[in-house]
């Protein structure tokens, strides 16, 4: 203990005894002057006020956010750096105890507001030491200061090490930052990422070279072009006035190194890059908006657009009466088309010579509902269309929904029980229902605008009618959102295959929400018309939806033409990314464990169990502390079109803990 006479002590009685808490932040005040940035917690304390340094021992706890430290005994006292913590101890990055991720250190200069250096720093997951460093100056993200390094083995391509440097700064007070990121890879090359985050936006630009790797042969590229080089874009945000907006929106992977490169299955699968600026200004329900867009096949050249130009639309949505409510789009423009989106006979020789098209585009939606009677009854319908005009030849596509749904209702609640308040208030409900539907669904035209700004509609064409009726049975409780629904149908079909004619079709789906299972079944059967056919589209949840989980997803088609197993199994005119657009069976699997607060792993895989073929497949581990101020992620994935497995680490902090 220090000298009586230039000393004073205190017992603290307990870590967290706020009772004592203005005491000990009376103590800091007078030693350092921190005004609140630090605080300390300990079981005894000491104050040597000729010294100007406290003396804590016992469950030491010394908090400047974003650091945190932990000891048995410490000494606090000011130099011209900040506050010197002479003692061993140990770093956690969280206010509560048991985080995955600490560093053990014998001395610490903490300078608030969030600076920390630390001598012989020795990095531990759990205890268990990984990393030592004589010497460790650590930054909060408000400062300007290094980021966790990249470290990844990335498949085909080796493995790659990189860092970067955090730039931050306020505007009008509002928290904005530039992060500068660098790389190389071992076999030779190298990456540049520039991200910056504002609050009206978040950019990514992502340069990637690496010389003789292998990377696809795309449509849009030749074969000896951009082979090294890929630069990806992702660039979202949009700022609001009083009724004005001004928003842009890109997602771009240029190059056949870019496509190549990215471990992102749906990124590599897409057949665009889109990118786009526009304002729009509201005036009640309607919105006029005009602009800039670009769009051209994903993975060609670094500079290459092949179409581009500006556009002007109105949009209207809202409630027509009681019960039915529409939503309107009309858009038009003009495109300077090159490549091969400069003519609609592309792969005619000769070679294409830049060209411009004017287009225009119409999309309506409508829903109305009313009750007749016992009757419940439904229409909706949607229709796109678009038309196109250039120097030697014109166009057009349409494509349209309806369905027409009229329903009898028949409800019983079950008696609730009296014991349980929540059952009073959300009984047991069983709905059986007879219905009849009519639906039609409509693809057709040149597929004119595929790489358009005038977004294209599906490449498939024809004319898929419905007609069927049966029985559907619910029960559950609507409160809870918990359900369990069967439904049978007969009816018949028509399809776009000439010599399908109308053939008899039987449907079903059954559907579960509960709260550890979740799932959905819809299958489709038509027989006769020159053979049988079926569709079906299966997703299941076995588990709890934030426990351990099992995920499925499954669609199929066989013997029917795309767009009637379209219509049987999902009403949109637009089918993302393809869907049942190829005959055969697809699907996908993935597994979610929880093993405790601070562990999960997952794993996945999708498949065309058709062509016997692996899409992808993912696994990762997930460390984290019962706050969820630390986050460990080790990844790793595989994917069609790219050798090899990548695996990467990653560490995300949460901020203001």
């Amino acid at each position: 203990m220090l000298a009586p006479r230039v000393a004073a002590a205190r017992e603290a009685g307990a870590l967290h005894d706020e009772d004592d808490a203005d005491g000990v932040e009376g103590l800091e005040e007078e030693a350092f002057g921190t005004r609140g940035l630090v605080r300390t917690r300990a079981e005894t304390v000491s104050f040597d006020a000729r010294a100007r340094s406290l003396e804590l021992s016992g469950n030491v706890r010394v908090d400047s956010p974003p650091f945190h430290l932990r000891s048995q005994r410490i000494t606090l006292s000011r130099t011209r750096y900040g506050i010197e913590a002479d003692g061993k101890g140990r770093l956690a990055f969280c206010p509560c105890l048991g985080t995955p991720i600490t560093i053990e250190f014998e001395k610490a200069i903490v300078a608030p507001p969030g600076e920390l250096i630390l001598k012989d720093p020795k990095l531990e997951i759990y205890g268990v030491p990984v990393m030592y460093l004589p010497w460790f100056w650590m930054r909060s993200d408000e400062k300007v200061g290094l980021l966790p390094p990249d470290i990844a083995y990335r498949g085909q391509d080796g493995v790659f090490a990189g860092g970067g440097v955090h730039l931050p700064w306020k505007e009008r007070g509002a928290r904005e930052a530039l992060d500068l990121r660098g790389g190389a890879y071992l076999n030779g090359g190298f990456v540049a990422d520039v991200r910056l985050r504002t609050p009206v936006g978040r950019t990514k630009i992502r340069f990637d070279r690496l010389p003789g790797a292998r990377a696809p042969v795309l449509p849009a590229s030749s074969a000896a072009s951009n082979a090294d080089d890929g630069l990806a874009v992702d660039a979202r945000g949009a700022t609001h006035g009083d009724g004005t907006t001004i928003a842009w929106d890109a997602d771009v992977i240029r190059g056949r190194r870019g496509v190549a490169a990215t471990s992102e299955l749906d990124a590599a699968a897409k057949p665009w890059d889109r990118a786009s600026a526009s304002g729009a200004l509201r005036a009640g329900p309607i919105v006029a908006e005009t602009g800039f867009r670009a769009v051209t096949r994903r993975g060609g050249d670094l500079v290459a657009v092949e179409a581009s130009g500006p556009f002007a639309a109105l949009r209207s949505s809202g409630a027509i009466a009681s019960g039915v409510t529409y939503d309107a789009t009309l858009e038009g423009g003009a495109v300077r088309v090159s490549g091969p989106a400069a003519s609609f006979a592309a792969l005619e020789p000769p070679a294409i010579t830049p060209d411009s098209v004017s287009y225009a585009r119409a999309d309506v939606g409508a829903l109305a509902a009313t009750t007749l009677g016992p009757l419940a009854a439904s229409v909706t319908a949607r229709g796109a269309a678009n038309v196109a005009a250039e120097g030697r030849r014109d166009g057009g596509d349409r494509a349209g929904t309806a369905r027409l749904r009229v329903g009898a209702p028949l409800a019983r609640a079950f008696a609730p029980s009296d014991d349980d308040l929540r059952d009073r208030n959300d009984p047991l409900v069983h709905v059986i229902e007879p219905f009849a539907e009519a639906s039609i669904l409509h693809a057709s035209g040149d597929g004119i605008l595929g790489s358009l700004p005038g977004r294209g509609l599906a490449a498939i064409s024809g004319t898929a009618p419905i007609a069927d009726a049966g029985l559907a049975s619910t029960l559950g409780r609507w409160g809870r959102r918990e359900a369990l629904e069967i439904a049978a149908a007969g009816g018949a079909a028509g399809g776009a295959i000439a010599t399908s004619g109308v053939r008899p079709l039987a449907r079903g789906r059954v559907s579960a929400t509960l709260a550890w299972f979740g799932g959905q079944l819809e299958t489709a059967h038509v027989i006769g018309g020159g053979g049988e056919g079926s569709a079906v589209v299966a997703r299941m949840r076995i588990g709890p939806s934030d426990g351990a989980r099992v995920v499925a997803n499954v669609a199929s088609r066989d013997g029917i033409d795309p767009v009637l197993a379209r219509a049987l199994t999902d009403p949109s005119i637009e089918a993302p990314a393809g869907f049942l657009a190829r005959a055969g069976t697809t699907g996908g699997a993935g597994l979610v464990i929880p093993w405790a607060r601070a562990i999960a792993t997952s794993v996945g895989v999708d498949a065309d169990a058709s062509n016997q073929e692996l899409v992808g497949a993912r696994a990762g581990v997930e460390l984290r502390d019962r706050c969820s101020c630390v986050t460990l992620r080790v990844n790793g994935s595989h994917r069609i079109g790219r050798d090899g497995v990548d695996v990467w680490i990653a560490f995300d902090f949460a901020a203001d803990r």
